[in-house]
């Protein structure tokens, strides 16, 4: 299996093995939702009961039409409450349908109380109205232990889903880890036993053996090279030359070889577009000058510069013509910087410069300047004359910070700040005006 093949597998499988994540983590906070919203309604559902409680004691206690009414009104909210939610797990749809039973219960015996309301009150437990007390209270008091075990189910039933889901997950990404080292393990030592095929044939090659080829024992993108290799060889042995003229050739081949790692270096390390470091490359440029300007005690300067409207150009010409302003931008900002400062293109239409060494605010300016100099010149390009405005963000080593994250985070918000302003402008941090008003770094 080409490795190239395997990367993509890995690809994919750590991407579904995110998106599990994401779709538990979504899925728990949709059962906790319905669980909050569960427990919500249950407390509503008790208030009302309370309501009702209340109500009946009235009733039960002053025996008149106004107690009898507000009673009814409680019961009916009640009533509509519970036939207001479905969202229940089976065992909880039976309690609900008993709570339903109990509330249809209560209602006829309001019917009852209704024909008391009127007529002379007897006191009494085995009276009628004793007995209806009694009915009202166990009915109020089994509606209320309905509620406690409708909750305590609701409860349950949430934590048991939960639980449900984590399991799979735990699972699938158990599984989906074991297959992504398996999947690794055998990528590294494919490709480590290749490399040492390939690389022992090489030094075979270098100390003049013609004679040995390379065991391709895979089908990956190093097994091409070494075929390629095994051709050349065999090209090698089959040409009746000098030992003179074969070693010109090995070392012809040889030097070939570091061409060719130079060219894969160069490309790893700078942009495509531009020729400008990548953003990787970039920022270990800076890890390595922040540790020279640590070790020195040095001043440096890091510009954030983007070109203002630069997305009108590409909307209004095309993404051509945009891709020839980065490539003359790119230059003229070569041309601007001194042979010690590094120049990178983040991405887009930003860019970012690093000023070592620097000794005063002033010197910095001057850098500045010369850069907006460079850059302004309209772009001519297919009879189109491109104008753009630059913004520039600067952020100070060490005044403002000595990190390269925060460095960069605060060259991008000077940057925008100086945006703000019309045509080509810069800006540095308050820290670092105050130092400018002092012309003096230190």
């Amino acid at each position: 299996m080409m490795i190239t093949t395997r990367l993509k597998s890995l690809l994919i499988l750590s991407l579904l093995l995110t998106a599990t994540i994401f779709v538990a983590f979504m899925s728990l906070k949709s059962i906790q939702q319905q669980s909050l919203t569960t427990s919500h309604y249950i407390i509503e559902l008790e208030e009302s009961i309370d309501v009702l409680r209340s109500r009946l004691w009235i009733l039960q206690e002053f025996q008149d039409q106004d107690a009898l009414n507000q009673t009814q009104i409680a019961l009916f909210s009640l009533q509509k409450k519970l036939a207001a939610n479905n969202s229940f797990s089976p065992n909880a749809k039976l309690l609900m349908l008993n709570l339903r039973r109990i509330t249809n219960n209560l209602n006829a015996l309001l019917s009852l109380a209704k024909e008391n309301v009127s007529a002379p009150s007897d006191h009494g437990i085995t009276s009628k109205n004793g007995m209806l007390t009694v009915r009202f209270n166990i009915s109020i008091q089994a509606m209320s232990e309905d509620l406690t075990k409708l909750q305590r189910l609701e409860l349950k039933h949430s934590a048991d889903k939960q639980a449900n889901i984590l399991m799979w997950v735990i699972i699938i990404l158990t599984v989906g880890s074991l297959i992504l080292l398996l999947i690794t393990l055998s990528t590294l030592k494919t490709f480590n036993q290749s490399l040492h095929r390939l690389t022992a044939g090489i030094m075979r090659l270098s100390q003049g053996d013609l004679h040995s080829k390379i065991a391709i024992n895979a089908t990956n993108e190093l097994a091409i090279v070494a075929h390629q290799f095994n051709t050349m060889t065999n090209r090698l042995m089959e040409t009746t030359i000098k030992k003179d003229s074969l070693q010109q050739e090995v070392e012809r081949q040889t030097k070939q070889l570091q061409i060719q790692t130079e060219k894969l270096k160069y490309v790893a390390e700078h942009d495509d577009l531009t020729g400008l470091y990548s953003r990787s490359a970039f920022e270990r440029q800076i890890d390595t000058a922040l540790a020279r300007c640590q070790r020195t005690n040095t001043h440096a300067a890091m510009l954030f510069i983007d070109l203002d409207k630069f997305k009108e150009v590409n909307d209004s010409f095309g993404h051509d013509i945009g891709d020839r302003v980065l490539i003359t931008i790119a230059n003229r900002l070569q041309n601007a910087i001194r042979s010690s400062d590094i120049c990178g293109r983040l991405g887009g239409d930003e860019f970012v410069v690093w000023l070592e060494p620097i000794s005063d605010m002033l010197e910095v300016n001057i850098v500045i300047e010369k850069i907006i100099q460079h850059l302004s010149p309209v772009i001519n390009y297919q009879d189109i004359n491109i104008e753009l405005n630059v913004s520039i963000g600067v952020a100070l080593r060490p005044n403002d910070d000595i990190s390269r994250q925060a460095l960069l985070k605060i060259a991008d918000e000077n940057m925008y700040m100086a945006k703000k302003v019309p045509g080509h402008s810069y800006q540095f941090s308050q820290r670092s005006t105050t130092a400018l008003n002092n012309l003096n770094l230190g």
